[in-house]
């Protein structure tokens, strides 16, 4: 699980990571002081949790909420407003349909219930294991999705490079692999290549490249840079 959160005052901010990495150690946690880093990553990594301070240096977390929603992925997901003005919250759970609120000046165990609330919904919110089935002769091989960390054509062949390992498979091309997955993690980001955002670490602008941590470098192709940059 991937939770974000935006807020500018480090000490709050840094309350929320150590409370959350002390709690649950295997959810991982990313702190942003405003809202425009916090959307361009949210555009690029999957996100489950959102907790946003409505009063930010650059503009409001509602704002960036809307934005947050107006991208397919993250219709539903779990928001949490963090604010110390009153309506403010009302307004957000109206307009905006949030999941929950933490008022300023707020306790730990206030801040406990609600982590604890809504990373137990977030469980049981998650649908099963999206699949990837390809048929290949008189055999159908199946691949969770979330294993799945790019794709590769090459000879008229793709590879499925996974967490462990790769495969590779024929009778199949990307545009055709891409509409099996159907799934808005995934994009095609070049010619030869289809990527999970879920596994990219950054994105260089510059040389057009993605970054997939330790999995290595993928290229970014002009006619698909409006899919990734």
């Amino acid at each position: 699980m991937n939770i974000v959160i935006v807020e500018d005052e480090s000490n709050i901010s840094n309350l929320i990571y150590q409370t959350i990495n002390d709690i649950y150690p295997n959810i991982k946690s990313t702190i942003f002081d405003n809202a425009k880093d916090a959307l361009d990553y949210a555009n690029v990594n999957h996100i489950d949790i959102f907790l946003l301070d409505i009063q930010l240096n650059d503009y409001k977390g509602t704002l960036l909420a809307k934005q947050i929603r107006s991208i397919d992925t993250y219709k539903y997901s779990p928001i949490v407003f963090i604010t110390a003005l009153a309506n403010e919250e009302l307004y957000a759970y109206r307009e905006i349909k949030s999941y929950s609120f933490l008022t300023k000046p707020f306790t730990k165990d206030e801040l406990l219930k609600t982590l604890k609330d809504v990373i137990e919904y977030k469980t049981h919110l998650n649908p099963k294991r999206k699949k990837l089935k390809i048929t290949q002769k008189l055999f159908i091989f199946e691949y969770d999705l979330k294993d799945i960390i790019y794709i590769e054509s090459f000879r008229k062949k793709l590879e499925i490079h996974l967490n462990k390992g790769s495969e590779v498979i024929s009778g199949y091309s990307l545009k055709s692999i891409l509409e099996l997955i159907d799934d808005t993690d995934f994009i095609q980001c070049h010619k030869s290549y289809i990527v999970n955002k879920s596994y990219i670490e950054k994105i260089d602008k510059v040389n057009k490249i993605i970054h997939l941590s330790t999995y290595g470098n993928i290229p970014i192709g002009k006619k698909f840079e409006c899919n990734v940059l």
